[in-house]
């Protein structure tokens, strides 16, 4: 390889990591606390209640409800910790196959190919009735319900892997941070089949306690950052876990939240935050939901079969999935697009300052040779 070919190389990967940097300045950003603690109240056009957000809501900040209806943020009172959002349709979930046939449905097995990676930006994070406290840096009682839905993935026969390293301190440097520990885990546990950012809520407890399958626990929060080339393909992701929880554990999933922000996804097409309860809850309580998050996640990703349940604990029916990966991800290949185009564009910038205009079109045009000859 000659020197030349060399330094475009070079050239070229220091012109898509400046791009890259430049484009998600944001990710790195904690957006869930304002500097002062408290949450946000978001109230349809009508003024009705439809949740509360620990966190800094923005004009066009998007929301799916418990009964998929979408809406949009249109205005955000800083002060009273208001936001108004506007209706903008249902949201309709991918099909979830009700089968008659359980006895032969149950044999159907898929492989379970790459890893799924766990971390906790927010390492502080903890459960005040079980843990003393709703915050314990560089080990709070977060770790402990990641563990749980570690070892409920790995039973399954997913090879799960949870990086405990500490974030903290709960700032706006969280996700810089932690975004070093996922890139970590990339580098190390490839292929690379989703990965997930634990997190607990910090809004009053009663709003997400539930009951799943007889069994009193937490309600699990999905957020998708809108800022990312990856956003479609982790969007149909949430959908799909949606989907399939709502058909099979009714109760579990609690809402998806399309935030301002990447929160690190534009790393993998498949990657997502999980909010496990809040610090109101009891740490076991999300630990109890994490097992049945860990029953759809597996077959969201992977396929298969599965049993449904009542609230209240009563069989509801077989029901059938498509592993993840036999459905197109639009937002996976933008992602693949959107560095190429990075890659080519430093090419074209190296070779132009490096030989000028007409060298650059005669490299393109293959006539260097000849114009060399001619020349002579």
């Amino acid at each position: 390889m000659s020197k030349k070919v060399s330094r475009a190389i070079v050239f070229c990967f220091l012109i898509a990591i400046a791009v890259s940097h430049y484009v998600s300045t944001d990710v790195y950003a904690d957006d869930w606390f304002e500097k002062e603690r408290g949450y946000y109240t978001l109230l349809d056009d009508t003024g009705k209640e439809l949740t509360l957000m620990a966190r800094e809501v923005l004009v066009k900040d998007e929301y799916i409800s418990s009964d998929n209806k979408r809406y949009s943020v249109i205005s955000v009172d800083k002060e009273k910790k208001r936001a108004v959002l506007k209706y903008m349709g249902d949201v309709k979930l991918p099909e979830v196959e009700e089968i008659s046939d359980s006895v032969g449905a149950l044999a159907q097995q898929f492989d379970k190919k790459g890893n799924i990676l766990l971390y906790c930006t927010h390492s502080d994070e903890s459960y005040a009735p079980s843990d003393g406290t709703h915050s314990r840096p560089g080990g709070g009682g977060i770790f402990d319900v990641a563990e749980a839905f570690r070892d409920a993935l790995r039973e399954r026969g997913i090879n799960a892997v949870l990086d405990k390293t500490p974030h903290d301190p709960h700032d706006a440097g969280a996700y810089r941070r932690s975004r070093q520990t996922a890139i970590s885990l990339i580098r190390q546990y490839s292929p690379v089949a989703a990965i997930f950012d634990i997190h607990r809520d910090a809004v009053p407890g009663h709003i997400y306690v539930t009951r799943v399958a007889g069994q009193p626990m937490t309600k699990v929060r999905i957020v998708v950052g809108s800022r990312n080339q990856n956003r479609k393909a982790n969007e149909e992701l949430a959908y799909k876990i949606k989907a399939i929880a709502d058909k099979v554990y009714p109760g579990l999933i609690k809402d998806i939240y399309i935030g301002a922000g990447a929160y690190n996804q534009e790393l993998s097409p498949r990657s997502l935050i999980f909010e496990f309860g809040t610090h109101e809850n009891s740490k076991e309580s999300a630990a109890r939901s994490a097992q049945y998050m860990a029953d759809v996640v597996d077959k969201a990703m992977f396929g298969g079969t599965i049993q449904g349940k009542t609230q209240e604990g009563q069989d509801k029916g077989t029901y059938r999935t498509r592993p993840i990966n036999e459905e197109v991800q639009r937002g996976g290949r933008r992602g693949i697009v959107w560095l190429v185009l990075v890659l080519v564009i430093g090419v074209v910038v190296f070779i132009a300052i490096s030989g000028g205009t007409r060298e650059m079109f005669s490299k393109i045009t293959g006539n260097t040779d000849r114009d060399e000859r001619d020349r002579e």
